[in-house]
């Protein structure tokens, strides 16, 4: 599945480059909801989690599926300008019309693949049980926070945004004096990069999955759904993020909104990075017995084919095979000298292909 982008069109224009705090905020309280998938945070949860009371974590843990796992679209920036301070995003948000607010929170409650409600079907006491239902299939939380939205909308919105403003006393403030410095370098250098190169070259550089088709002009990104969104009359905002690895999280279809692509910062410059196919691959390989056993003795180091076949009794014809599917997902290399030929397992891919999986599981 994938997310595309429809540049036809499109320039430099149409994009804002810039930091969003409220987003950065979002990326640290989806980290906090969901510690095992995040284990490079280790020492940022176990920093973070001892300033948090046994209350404001309940109080977090009441709102979560708003960043669980399907981030709401409230948490990014809803237009430009970008660079503003957490506490201006906090306040358009509470001076964000219902019409808009609404549907947005419902959609995140309900979460991902479910077209959200527009803010006229709230108003049906038949509609808002049914949307309330819907969410208690999911989770009793996400029902729980859907009959607190539907019953007091205004309230509801009030109780976030304190709850937000809790998460900066508590621990984002400190957090975003060392990210935020950091952030505005990578959009400064995203902006030079928009001024000399195609939209498309930056588009596809923000991200290792991205790819780019010239006729029609399309950025495609592989992610766990499919959405389609044109940036020429609607805009995007290109926003990076430091906590929010490994996810490059792509809001494209919320009617006029501008298109928001919040991506990892580093990733804009990318370096060798590893496809969804070749992670696939690279487990495929040494899924075979003989091919498994064969990086065990090529670990230590450098064997010739013969050798590799008379301590694994087969015979050099399947060795060879074996050793040519390895080199070819970069597991092995092979290096001649004078008449014999020596073959060493490739390391490094093998040491990093759990977090390759991981990270390609998570995009």
């Amino acid at each position: 599945m994938v997310v595309v982008l429809d540049v036809e069109g499109a320039n430099a224009s149409d994009f804002t480059v810039g930091t969003s705090p409220l987003a950065e905020l979002l990326s640290c309280l989806h980290v906090l909801a969901e510690p095992e998938h995040h284990p490079e945070s280790r020492t940022w949860l176990a920093r973070t989690g001892a300033q948090l009371t046994g209350s404001f974590t309940q109080e977090l843990r009441y709102y979560s599926p708003l960043w669980a796992r399907y981030r709401c679209r409230l948490f990014f920036p809803l237009r430009a300008p970008l660079d503003r301070t957490l506490a201006q995003e906090l306040d358009e948000l509470l001076r964000l019309d219902l019409g808009v607010f609404v549907p947005l929170a419902a959609d995140g409650i309900r979460g991902w693949g479910v077209s959200p409600p527009s803010e006229n079907v709230l108003r049906s006491s038949v509609e808002r049980h049914d949307f309330v239902k819907s969410c208690e299939r999911r989770s009793f939380s996400r029902g729980e926070l859907a009959n607190a939205l539907v019953s007091d909308p205004e309230r509801f919105r009030t109780g976030l945004v304190d709850t937000l403003a809790h998460c900066a006393e508590v621990f984002f403030d400190d957090e975003w004096a060392k990210v935020g410095p950091r952030l505005t370098d990578v959009a400064a250098r995203v902006r030079d990069q928009l001024r000399t190169a195609p939209v498309s070259t930056v588009l596809t550089s923000v991200s290792p999955t991205a790819t780019f088709t010239q006729h029609p002009a399309r950025v495609s990104y592989d992610k766990l759904q499919s959405a389609r969104g044109t940036v020429r009359g609607r805009g995007c905002l290109l926003v990076p993020t430091m906590r929010g690895w490994p996810h490059l999280i792509l809001k494209v279809d919320e009617g006029l909104l501008p298109l928001v692509v919040h991506f990892i910062a580093g990733d804009w410059e990318q370096q060798s990075p590893v496809s969804q196919r070749l992670v696939r691959e690279r487990l495929a390989a040494i899924a075979e017995p003989a091919r498994f056993e064969l990086c065990r003795h090529l670990l230590g180091e450098p064997i010739t084919t013969s050798e590799l076949a008379a301590r694994m009794g087969i015979g050099e014809p399947q060795v060879s095979r074996h050793l040519r599917r390895l080199r070819e997902v970069g597991l092995v290399t092979s290096k001649r000298e004078g008449r014999m030929v020596f073959h060493r397992l490739h390391a490094e891919p093998l040491i990093n292909l759990g977090a390759d999986v991981l990270t390609t599981v998570m995009r």
